[in-house]
């Protein structure tokens, strides 16, 4: 083997006789037996070769389902979690685990074949914040949309139904899903008020409404969260946000958790009451040291991302995370807004301890500027994991703050100057 390979790279090249290179041959004892080895492991090496290029879009594909696999897993442990904190018996909460990997399987298996559109989707808490914008994103993609709220109203659109439903209530959970092929939960609470608790909002009437949705057959179901929820959280309504992903994952098993970040719009209770305090306030009051770090979302996004989940065609993420194109800490947040609005505030740091005692006397007001989950909020970072799936899957470019920001001044310019021009031409 090795004569034959000298032969060929140097004997003709060199003019070498058969007697010499044969010489050479046996002064590289080693050589000759390494060749002699690798040659026959040749052919293993090509079929080596052979079946990696076979497992490789194995291995691309192995690695997506790792992807949906992962937040899963989390789903499933928060869904043990759940049913263990509830006082169930570790039995009651396996039997639960197994009802959402059978149903989970079984709606793999339906997403799979979507072929049908949706027509009509049901947004409880259709009139809200958010509410109402999923609502318009739908309704303007032709989709037939029923706004559900205790209240209907406000709601505009060719294709918006208003319907009168109680989230507490089956029968009429029952029929505003009759017809569906889709369901929103954007219901939230932020004050505890009469019998609406954050448990009773969160955890129980989003479980019922996923329960109802499930028995109607409904194709697909959006549960609305926020970053940050957590079922194990000492914190009231962190702790109902995160027992409340976990009850309707249990009780709907496919059904997507939306988590979002602090939303911003012109009509928020978040970027109009920060504007309005730094333009009032001779110094503005810091949440702690200013540290804690936010991302937030224009609200507009959300709901688009929420009607891209509703109408795709493929099996979307059991958790998509969805945060600004910027993270900011509270303090950069808050000179930022103060730049765009052209003002110097002084900022004053205040502990924490301060801000639950007067955000617990706000409570008491009917519409109370502060409140203690609010505070709560404020003391761990809202930002979306890097590890989750997000507007970028979605094919959405968030909308930065300062675009907003910047629209929000022009706006409120133009109507200050129209109110000058009326009351000059009374004059």
């Amino acid at each position: 083997m090795l004569k034959h390979l000298l032969n060929s790279v140097i004997g003709h090249v060199a003019g070498l006789s058969d007697a010499q290179l044969e010489q050479i041959e046996q002064s590289l004892p080693a050589t000759k037996a390494l060749i002699e080895l690798l040659s026959k492991a040749h052919p293993i090496i090509e079929q080596a070769q052979t079946l990696y290029n076979e497992a490789q879009p194995l291995i691309e594909q192995a690695g997506k389902e790792w992807q949906t696999v992962g937040p899963a897993a989390q789903i499933l442990i928060d869904v043990i979690s759940h049913h263990l904190n509830k006082g169930s018996s570790t039995a009651e909460a396996t039997e639960a685990v197994r009802a959402a990997l059978g149903g989970s399987i079984e709606n793999v298996a339906r997403d799979r074949g979507m072929d049908r559109a949706m027509n009509r989707v049901t947004v409880f808490g259709g009139t809200g914040f958010v509410g109402r914008r999923i609502v318009r994103q739908l309704s303007g993609s032709a989709v037939t949309v029923r706004a559900a709220s205790r209240r209907p109203a406000g709601v505009e659109g060719d294709n918006v139904e208003h319907f009168v439903a109680d989230a507490h209530d089956e029968r009429s959970v029952e029929a505003a899903v009759a017809g569906a092929d889709g369901v929103v939960n954007a219901i939230s609470l932020y004050v505890e008020h009469r019998g609406d608790t954050f448990h009773s909002v969160h955890v129980e009437a989003a479980a019922s409404i996923a329960r109802v949705a499930r028995r109607a057959g409904i194709k697909r179901f959006v549960h609305l969260s926020g970053i940050g929820a957590d079922a194990a959280s000492p914190s009231p309504y962190i702790r109902s946000r995160g027992q409340g992903e976990a009850a309707v994952q249990a009780a709907f098993p496919g059904a997507v958790v939306i988590r979002s970040a602090v939303m911003f719009a012109p009509d928020d209770a978040f970027l109009t009451t920060i504007l309005g305090l730094l333009r009032t306030l001779p110094a503005y009051p810091l949440f702690g040291d200013g540290r804690t770090r936010l991302q937030p979302v224009y609200v507009g996004d959300v709901a688009a991302a929420i009607a891209k989940v509703l109408q795709q065609t493929q099996r979307p993420y059991p958790i998509y995370e969805l945060g600004g194109p910027r993270v900011y800490s509270y303090e950069e947040l808050l000179r930022t807004i103060a730049r765009a609005a052209g003002l110097r505030p002084m900022l004053v740091r205040i502990p924490f301890a301060f801000w639950n005692a007067v955000a617990g006397f706000a409570e008491i007001l009917p519409h109370p500027p502060l409140t203690r989950n609010q505070v709560e909020l404020m003391q761990i970072d809202t930002t979306a994991s890097d590890n989750r799936p997000g507007f970028g899957l979605l094919g959405i470019s968030p909308r930065s703050l300062e675009q907003e920001l910047e629209a929000m001044l022009k706006h409120t310019n133009e109507e200050t100057q129209n109110a000058k021009e009326v009351r000059a031409k009374q004059r």
